[in-house]
């Protein structure tokens, strides 16, 4: 709806209410799709929105505006959005663009050998035994398994379940290679030293070829422990994604923490983030975020992984409140305060 026609405002908000006092409705919460201003990932404003005469005329209706929250809330959609635009730009463009360590953990990802692959209706268990661990890991329930599967039915092929995964002997063959060339590395620096024992450059590279090696071997002696206990594969990270021809929604997640290492959650992203350029899609939604920009933040770290994309921030004007029938919406205020007291 254009937000700015006070006209078209006027008699929607007035044909809702007249349409909820029929229902017999106590009250309505809208959270308009407006932005209340652009920030960078610190919280700077970058673009702020004059929004209000809005919330003025809404007022008039008897719509009241709750104010401007920060947090997650059980009772509202998120207000604070990170948002990562990919319109005219290129891959590698969309790759220099995002932080160093986030573009050397995407990069690890492909010399690990991770992959990503679409989870059918039937494996949406394999996702919420990962997505359970990320509830544990923030101290919150959020979902119930049927949740993720009626939205996949709900959204159809607009809804992915995406699992990135490492086959662990694939992953050894890679190791392996990679001994087998420092070995012969190490042999020919060994043999440069013979020729001139006092080069400290040659010395110095002996030392970093050790520590490499020696790197490369605990690796593959754990690999080869992982797949005695684990098996052949590792789930490592998998997401719930929706996506419409504007937009792909990061809506929800989890990944097993033992197997950090692999960096499952880099890869989900940015295989994602090629799908939406192949299908030309220009905006790429990581979605909420609480709004609290410090170093205190409940979600600080979800906050870091974001912005390593070079995402940016969305704020929204937030939530009205119509109580469509007064008198009870005050008795439903007071008990709701009791029962939780």
């Amino acid at each position: 709806m254009d937000y700015s026609d006070m006209k078209l405002v006027k008699y929607f908000f007035a044909s809702l209410t007249k349409y909820l006092r029929k229902l017999k409705c106590i009250y309505v919460l809208v959270d308009p799709y407006l932005l209340e201003s652009i920030r960078e990932t610190d919280g700077e404003i970058i673009d702020k929105y004059n929004n209000k005469v809005l919330i003025k005329e809404l007022a008039k209706l008897g719509y009241i505006h709750q104010g401007y929250s920060t947090g997650y809330s059980q009772m509202s959609q998120i207000r604070w959005l990170s948002v990562l635009d990919l319109k005219d730009k290129t891959e590698t463009q969309i790759l220099n663009e995002m932080d160093y360590q986030t573009r050397r953990n995407i990069k690890k990802t492909y010399e690990m050998g991770v992959q990503v692959r679409t989870l059918s209706i039937d494996e949406t268990p394999a996702f919420f035994e990962l997505f359970r661990m990320a509830e544990e890991k923030h101290g919150f329930k959020f979902r119930e398994l049927e949740y993720f599967k009626q939205m996949q039915h709900t959204y159809g092929n607009r809804a992915f379940l995406k699992m990135a995964y490492v086959d662990l002997h694939n992953y050894l063959n890679k190791l392996n290679e990679k001994q087998n060339e420092l070995v012969s590395e190490l042999n020919k620096i060994n043999a440069k030293l013979e020729e001139s024992p006092n080069s400290k450059k040659t010395k110095s590279k002996l030392n970093q070829l050790k520590q490499q090696e020696a790197s490369n071997n605990r690796k593959i002696n754990e690999t080869k422990d992982l797949i005695k206990t684990k098996g052949d594969t590792l789930n490592l990270a998998a997401a719930l994604y929706l996506y419409n021809e504007h937009e792909v929604y990061y809506l929800s997640s989890g990944s097993n923490p033992e197997y950090n290492q692999f960096m499952g959650a880099y890869r989900l992203q940015w295989e994602m983030i090629k799908f939406a350029k192949k299908n030309h899609i220009d905006r790429y939604n990581f979605y909420g975020v609480t709004g609290d920009f410090s170093d205190n933040a409940e979600d600080y770290g979800v906050q870091r992984f974001k912005e390593g994309f070079n995402a940016y921030i969305e704020e929204y004007i937030g939530d009205f409140i119509k109580p469509v029938r007064p008198l009870i919406y005050k008795l439903y205020q007071l008990t709701e305060k009791a029962r939780h007291k």
